[in-house]
């Protein structure tokens, strides 16, 4: 009797088991709601599909930019010298974390992109000023658009749900952030170029808090070279954080547009 008692159920708990809903298989990286990974993805698509086209903006800007020239020497030895460009990929990078607002530093002292003389930047080129225009809204646009796609495709449930999912597309744009401050920068040493950032004597530079002492000798030889990039507090707190976190918080809410309208039309017909 007993042995029929437990066949009995064995097959009544055998068949619990395949009536009961199959479990989900929880990654194991859901310690958290956040889709940190998928954020990860999408925000290093934007930010690298954005960075390339400003990239290839400033290829072509640097094209058709004439770099400063000086003179060396006197009389029958004199030498016209080129000077440096600004490397194109620096260039670009300065355009890029441009877009959300980030200023400069020369010689640790605010300055503008376009205080930097030989820039190629794209976004610092007058004759790509409607160029410029699209590769700001595209930079921008790439924000929002990673927020959104991030938030449809975890199927967010809600406004914060889509905001804490567009939020996640952010790190990516803070590491960006952290390059361009550290790495993306350019030293200008030679005379002519330091004297347009300083000026002399007579005249102020393009950046009128450098003291023209502190480079030049009395003989006006360049004694101190100028470092002209990102400042890092501005790359990091707007270019990394504050700007990509709005932005891709926009992307995602855009996911709840219709629960959106209808809470304004409840909202209305109640009243």
């Amino acid at each position: 009797m007993s042995d029929g008692k437990q066949v009995d159920y064995e097959e009544e708990s055998t068949e619990q088991q395949q009536n009961q809903p199959a479990q989900r298989q929880v990654p194991q990286n859901e310690g958290s709601d956040l889709p940190i990974k998928e954020g990860a993805v999408f925000g290093a698509i934007a930010v690298v599909a954005t960075y390339l086209a400003h990239l290839l903006v400033t290829l072509v800007a640097s094209a058709q930019t004439t770099p400063e020239v000086t003179v060396e020497g006197t009389g029958d030895d004199a030498t016209v010298v080129a000077t440096d460009l600004v490397s194109s990929w620096v260039g670009a990078g300065w355009s890029y974390i441009a877009s959300f607002g980030v200023g400069f530093e020369a010689a640790g002292e605010p300055a503008t992109i376009s205080d930097a003389p030989n820039n190629v930047a794209a976004i610092a080129n007058t004759p790509f000023f409607l160029l410029d225009t699209v590769l700001f809204l595209a930079t921008i646009g790439a924000v929002v658009a990673a927020g959104y796609a991030v938030a449809r495709y975890t199927d967010a449930d809600d406004a914060v749900d889509a905001v804490k999912a567009g939020v996640t597309v952010v790190p990516p744009y803070l590491v960006f952030a952290a390059v361009a401050a550290f790495l993306m920068t350019h030293t200008y040493s030679e005379d002519v170029l330091v004297q347009t950032l300083v000026g002399d004597s007579t005249s102020l530079g393009n950046v009128a808090t450098l003291e023209y002492e502190q480079f030049f000798s009395d003989e006006g030889n360049v004694i101190s070279d100028v470092e002209f990039g990102p400042a890092t507090t501005d790359a990091i707190l707007f270019g990394g954080l504050a700007v990509p976190a709005v932005l891709a918080a926009a992307g995602g809410l855009l996911t709840q547009w219709r629960d959106a309208v209808e809470s304004a039309v409840t909202a209305v017909n109640e009243r």
